[in-house]
């Protein structure tokens, strides 16, 4: 095994909040870089407008630029009978500039919509 290193210079971090809604039969999957450079993660909030009366299943998960042997589960979670996720990060988790957070749940019907949160800081400019 050999360690690689990545510098990161001062920068100036701006917070960003990422909206996104759906509600469709199979799978909704959504991929977040805000600013296509290092960025921190801190809050998921998820909101379906009815519970889930069947057994579907959410997962966030780090998909890292480095290759898989680098990706992490953050949550992944049973969705039965929730109708709110909220996932709060006591220290922020920092990523590269082409890392992602990637969010997806199953569903078996479209009439559940899901709205979906996403709070960190991003270095813009």
């Amino acid at each position: 095994m050999a360690w690689s290193e990545e510098v990161q210079q001062p920068a100036l971090w701006s917070h960003f909040s990422f909206y996104a809604s759906g509600g469709t039969n199979g799978a909704v999957t959504e991929s977040l870089n805000p600013t296509g450079k290092q960025f921190r993660f801190n809050e998921l909030r998820l909101h379906f407008s009815v519970a889930f009366a069947s057994v579907e299943d959410l997962v966030v998960r780090i998909s890292a630029t480095k290759g898989s042997a680098h990706n992490v589960i953050l949550l992944s979670r049973a969705l039965l009978g929730l109708t709110d996720i909220l996932l709060q990060l006591s220290n922020a988790y920092d990523l590269l500039s082409d890392d992602q957070v990637v969010i997806g749940w199953s569903q078996a019907s479209g009439v559940n919509i899901g709205g979906l949160n996403v709070l960190g800081w991003g270095i813009w400019g």
